[in-house]
């Protein structure tokens, strides 16, 4: 007999994770539906992990898909296509490719792996290594090449970003506002300081047998971090993080969150005062495990493109299961509770938001005259639009 694990033995690792999650979740217990919803969860979860951990590794890195609207743990932004390579931080690495049209395109080196559980702060400062693909030499034809690495090579007459020795990971985030029409980048990664070698058998089978802890530690990390903000942050209310600008996140980038918990005739009413100066901006819902709502099937979120903004500068959107009928309405879907998410990027300032919980059939009368209203068919086109555009997008 062989000393690696059986197929067999290898699944036998992931026998009680959906257990131990729901007694984490639903301590009381789960309805079937509620099991079954965990089991799509675990199972996307997976699916990333095998992706991100068990495919790809430091000496053949590839930027793998992380969070898609196939996988919407950890509350990913449906602006952003999420991709993420894991490196040596004692390696020398090229990245190349286009820039493309969207948004903004930032990487950013991370120390810690996506399996961890715990909400507490890294030991020392965090690791807030990022660069936007902006920062570097873009050709003509938006083309770039930049050397990644602990030293800066002699041959190295162009781009050079030092690589932390913290850091054991590349998260690349790809933001587009207009989903349709805008061109996400194609960027491409490889190790230059040895030639690469297939993973061995052994270092596979490692690898398989983390998966348990990874679908584990990245759901109970969720959970947790919903039960946080219940807890530091108020219900039905949107205030500046208290946590994600502690741990990471993007450093120009103020990330605001709140948990909802209304009725199904009841509606939420967030009003945000613009920044005078912003980047980008957007808002998102989520379920109670920072699952962001089915963003192609359901307007779960909106953009600064996507938005209508009042002749007052300010955002006004609607949560709620019912449609109020208005142009700016997140849909929470069936969840009696979870998140709200909003996100001001290289912002001239911080504005106070202002969240009101009205009845579903009362929210005209809170809106100013100059609100964006919606017929049905308006809606349908208005879905209908953003489920062609959303899967217009290279996640794969």
């Amino acid at each position: 007999m062989g000393t690696l694990p059986t197929w067999e033995e290898q699944l036998a690792k992931l026998d009680g994770v959906v257990d131990r999650l729901m007694a984490e979740w639903r301590p009381g217990g789960g309805t079937e539906d509620e099991i079954q919803d965990m089991n799509k969860y675990a199972l996307s979860t997976l699916a990333s992990a095998y992706y991100c951990h068990a495919y790809t590794d430091a000496s053949r890195p590839v930027f793998a898909p992380l969070w898609n609207y196939a996988s919407r743990q950890g509350g990913p932004n449906p602006d952003y296509v999420y991709s993420t390579a894991q490196v040596d931080p004692g390696g020398t690495y090229q990245i190349t490719g286009y820039r493309g049209t969207s948004r903004f395109v930032e990487i950013t080196q991370q120390a810690a792996d996506f399996s961890r559980a715990t909400l507490d702060p890294p030991k020392g400062p965090p690791l807030r290594e990022t660069k936007d693909l902006d920062e570097f030499t873009l050709r003509d034809d938006g083309s770039f090449r930049v050397i990644l690495s602990a030293e800066r090579p002699e041959s190295c007459d162009g781009d050079w970003w030092r690589l932390d020795p913290r850091a054991h990971r590349l998260l690349m985030r790809k933001c587009a506002c207009d989903w349709k029409n805008e061109t996400d980048a194609r960027v491409a990664i490889s190790r230059l300081d040895e030639s690469g070698h297939d993973m061995t058998a052994g270092e596979f089978a490692a690898r398989f047998a983390d998966l348990a802890e990874w679908i584990e530690g990245r759901i109970l990390h969720e959970i947790r971090l919903v039960r946080y903000y219940r807890e530091h942050h108020g219900i039905n209310v949107l205030t500046k993080s208290k946590w994600i600008q502690t741990v990471g996140g993007l450093s120009k980038q103020a990330y605001y969150d709140g948990v909802h918990e209304i009725a199904d005739d009841e509606a939420l009413i967030v009003e945000v005062p613009l920044p005078a100066e912003c980047y980008y901006w957007q808002l998102l819902v989520a379920d109670d495990r920072f699952a962001t709502v089915d963003w192609v099937n359901r307007q779960s979120s909106l953009n600064d493109a996507q938005a209508h903004v009042d002749a007052d500068g300010k955002f006004r959107a609607v949560v709620s299961r019912r449609d109020p009928h208005v142009w700016n309405w997140l849909d929470k879907a069936g969840y009696p509770s979870g998140i709200i998410q909003m996100r001001l990027y290289k912002a001239s300032e911080h504005p106070e938001t202002t969240v009101t919980k009205v009845k579903v059939a009362d929210v005209a009368r809170h809106l100013p005259p100059q609100t964006r209203f919606v017929t049905p068919a308006e809606r349908a086109a208005q879905l209908a639009a953003r489920r062609e555009a959303a899967q217009l997008r290279q996640i794969w």
